[in-house]
């Protein structure tokens, strides 16, 4: 009952950061229930380095009850003792509050809707121009632009009528305005859930396992029946793609091609 009851935290109204404070917060609570009971069979104080084990090992518990993607586990871990290494040698706080603002304004979208800043390498790019060529697509739409290198790349395509990003993480954002500045494209300050897909032919996503879904169900209401959704890395779950192409990087990605004119035996299961 008490492990059905934390999974409740997993439900997507609850942003990650928010479950990673809460996993931190009942760890040290945890901690401090621990402290009480060794006092009766030993004596303090405790080493600090026990007592950061013991608070590293309560916040990746907690990280599991509540179900968060495996990265998170890797903050859990350095928050703690980074934290204590930096109290303990004098740091200003400030810094530390900048620092993790500056996180914020890059990774806004790993934080609050789980989809972390993956970048696009050169290779795929091509791949994208290949894609657009034998699919006859002239709108393109990266949804999720990062720093724009795709958009731009894309808008000096001869074929490519249209180029357009859009993003809503701060810093990636101004970046991608600074790589667009003067006609290479478009990128809009903007949620891509928010954004309307019945201008666009070629939609790209590069975004994670977890919203996925929900991109397949705003993909079929919105793109037209001539249109091609493309993801980079990450499958629809129970959609089949039309074609899966593995590109020759180091990282060996895949190119997931979905032609939304094949999508109507699929659309009950979206």
């Amino acid at each position: 009952m008490v492990v059905r009851s934390l999974k409740l935290f997993s439900v997507e109204k609850f942003p990650a950061i928010a479950k990673a404070l809460l996993a931190q917060f009942l760890g040290l609570l945890l901690l401090a229930i621990t402290v009480v009971l060794l006092a009766q069979f030993v004596e303090p104080p405790f080493a600090d380095s026990l007592l950061l084990a013991l608070q590293v090992i309560y916040a990746a518990l907690f990280t599991t009850l509540f179900v968060m993607p495996r990265w998170w586990y890797l903050i859990q871990i350095v928050l703690p003792p980074s934290l204590y290494f930096a109290l303990s040698s004098g740091v200003n706080p400030l810094l530390a509050l900048g620092l993790f603002i500056l996180l914020i304004l890059v990774f806004k979208n790993a934080v609050f809707e789980r989809v972390p800043l993956y970048l696009s390498n050169q290779t795929t790019r091509r791949a994208l121009v290949q894609i657009a060529e034998e699919y006859h697509l002239q709108r393109f739409i990266d949804l999720g632009c990062g720093n724009g290198s795709n958009v731009r790349f894309m808008a000096e395509q001869a074929k490519i009528q249209e180029s357009v990003g859009v993003e809503t993480a701060p810093i990636p954002l101004l970046l991608a305005k600074l790589r667009v500045f003067g006609g290479h494209g478009t990128v809009l300050a903007q949620n891509l859930w928010k954004t309307d897909l019945a201008s666009y032919d070629f939609v790209y996503a590069f975004l994670s396992p977890q919203p996925m879904p929900e991109l397949w169900s705003k993909a079929v209401r919105e793109m037209p029946a001539n249109s091609v959704l493309v993801s980079n890395s990450f499958a629809v779950p129970d959609i089949e793609p039309s074609e899966v192409w593995q590109l020759s990087d180091r990282r060996k990605t895949k190119l997931y091609i979905y032609k939304m004119s094949e999508t109507q035996r699929s659309k009950t299961s979206c």
